[in-house]
């Protein structure tokens, strides 16, 4: 706003903003915060997944702290798809000539997901445990590959895979974690 000296002093001229400046100001605050919102909701997706994901690793970890502390010949295949030889040959996951490849072109049932507890049903895994975490929304698999990656007898080396997966509207997430045991004597 300009100011007009007169003789009795300082005058304020009556002139303003027009109405076109106000809303052209308005506009360009807007399309700034829009901007700033897209950027919120995408960091809240992102923190989200972070601590489902950090979560989901925690889950796994304790899992197979627990397996470990388990004893060795209390950890078994239960379904027959990993092991040294083939047991169940209607079953996939065979080793037969012991070079660490399985025979039947899979990973020795190390990846199969789903329960229902069927010992003859190939793509379920060993054992399962569910619903976990502090939404209850994770399950954990875990599968066993006996006389794997040395293939001796008696057994006395596993592969244990745990898998956590979760849903996030209606989309799976999954990760997975190996350790091998080894017997101690």
């Amino acid at each position: 706003m300009k100011r007009k000296k007169s003789k009795k002093g300082l005058m304020q001229d009556c002139r303003g903003f027009s109405l076109l400046e106000v809303l052209l100001g308005i506009s360009i605050f807007m399309i700034g915060m829009i901007g700033v919102t897209a950027l919120n909701i995408s960091s809240l997706k992102s923190n989200t997944f972070s601590g489902n994901l950090s979560e989901a690793t925690l889950i796994a970890a304790t899992k197979i702290e627990e397996l470990m502390a388990t004893d060795f010949d209390d950890i078994v295949d239960t379904d027959g798809d990993g092991t040294g030889q083939d047991l169940l040959p209607d079953v996939v996951g065979s080793d037969n000539d012991g070079d660490g490849i399985d025979d039947d072109g899979g990973n020795f049932g190390l990846d199969d997901i789903g329960y229902d507890d069927d010992p003859t049903t190939n793509a379920d895994a060993d054992y399962n445990e569910g619903p976990l975490g502090k939404n209850g929304i994770y399950t954990v698999y875990w599968n066993v590959a006996e006389s794997e990656p040395i293939t001796v007898t008696p057994s006395r080396t596993k592969i244990i895979n745990v898998i956590v997966e979760w849903h996030i509207k209606d989309e799976p997430r999954r990760i997975s974690m190996d350790v091998i045991r080894m017997k101690e004597e």
